[in-house]
């Protein structure tokens, strides 16, 4: 079984308690998933409001223009601290864990179109212009900020990109993490005009392939909300459980 533990931060560790687990990257300000407070338990109102305003202290002092929070793995907020967070205006997310025993796979041929390499240093200016595009849906700031976070990403010898070329054209790409608990697949995704093609199912594919070779799991999180979950269900992939996420942007805040 594996857990949200599992699931890579890209980011240090910098403080821990019985209350939270802190993670920071100075060099990466823009991501919130580097840097936030993992929560040890679910805190009343009043307990959450200590904790936040310790997390809002450091932001302020170390040029973070956000807060955010994650709650232990399968538990909710408690309902006053919820109706704290929605006048406070925060964003929530719920997101899900899933694994697959690549034993389990049943592959699908692939179009002959599509092709899927792993990413190698005269590759990686078309990887990071294809993700542009999708970071882009995001904001500009975050696409532009994103750009030299890729390069350092690239260099870690955990970390492998992979692209789809559609009949030789860029059209997808995901992230494969390499850990002790299996491989995690991140950042999948494909160019709108290439969907429907086969493209997200031959990355997947590839990384399930990789998994059986090194006979491991394979392991993602998806947005509670989002229909990719729905592919992953249908491709085998196991619920392993749930963990919620609260954020809130302070900069300008008087």
């Amino acid at each position: 079984m594996v857990t949200f533990n599992a699931i890579a931060t890209h980011s240090t560790l910098i403080d821990e308690n019985e209350f939270f687990a802190q993670y920071y990257d100075p060099d990466v300000l823009f991501r919130y998933d580097s840097n936030f407070f993992q929560l040890k338990y679910s805190p009343t109102k009043e307990e959450f409001e200590l904790i936040e305003s310790m997390h809002r202290t450091f932001s302020e002092e170390n040029g973070l223009t956000h807060v955010k929070f994650y709650w232990p793995e399968n538990q909710g907020i408690m309902p006053d601290t919820l109706d704290y967070l929605n006048g406070e205006e925060y964003g929530l997310e719920k997101l899900e864990l899933y694994s697959l025993d690549p034993a389990h796979y049943v592959f699908k041929e692939k179009h002959p179109d599509i092709n899927v390499s792993e990413v190698q240093a005269d590759q990686l200016d078309a990887f990071k212009r294809l993700n542009y595009i999708e970071d882009k849906t995001v904001s500009d700031s975050f696409a532009e900020s994103k750009q030299p976070y890729y390069d350092r990403l690239f260099k870690d010898k955990a970390v492998t990109f992979l692209l789809a070329y559609f009949q030789g054209e860029p059209a997808g790409s995901c992230i494969m993490i390499d850990s002790d608990e299996g491989l995690e697949l991140d950042d999948l995704f494909t160019l709108e005009k290439h969907r429907l093609k086969g493209i997200a199912s031959a990355l997947q594919s590839f990384i399930i392939n990789e998994a059986l070779t090194r006979q491991t799991l394979v392991f993602l999180v998806a947005d509670a909300e989002d229909s990719p979950k729905d592919m992953y269900k249908k491709a085998g992939f196991h619920y392993e459980g749930f963990r919620i996420g609260a954020q809130k942007v302070i900069k300008g805040e008087g």
